[in-house]
């Protein structure tokens, strides 16, 4: 399985250093960016490109920065295409849990896409809330 990290500038190149960090080094990823000097045609060229080299041998799961955002359309441009599963609101806990569940052969791209999904809101914490409520317990 393949993954696909897009964002807006370094951000995805840096999620997955910080994400190798943690997990070790991940095989079968590339991160792209949409650098302020490039337009979104040079972004599409990219992962296009990385997509006709990957083919149709390996699913592919496509994660973005924001919503509605270029990174993002050029992904949805892409999905008429290739067969894409693509998620958004991309974070640092998500991502991991992507590497780990892909680690098991027996995770398919759907049941990850759906874990995901299902796990995003505890990936936010209200702090305060929380340790307000650790002090009231």
């Amino acid at each position: 399985m393949q993954f696909i990290m897009v964002s807006h500038g370094n951000l995805a190149e840096a999620m997955l250093g910080s994400a190798e960090m943690i997990v070790g080094k991940q095989e079968r990823v590339k991160a792209f960016g949409l650098e302020p000097t490039e337009d979104v045609s040079t972004l599409r060229a990219k992962i296009q490109a990385r997509l006709d080299e990957i083919g149709s041998t390996e699913e592919v799961i496509c994660f973005t920065d924001l919503f509605s955002g270029s990174p993002f359309n050029t992904v949805v441009s892409l999905m008429g295409t290739y067969d894409i599963r693509h998620i958004t609101g991309m974070n640092l806990p998500m991502l991991l849990e992507a590497f780990m569940m892909r680690s098991n052969p027996n995770n398919g791209r759907e049941a990850i896409c759906e874990k995901l999904i299902k796990e995003a809101p505890s990936t936010f914490i209200d702090v305060n809330k929380h340790l307000t409520k650790e002090t009231n317990d």
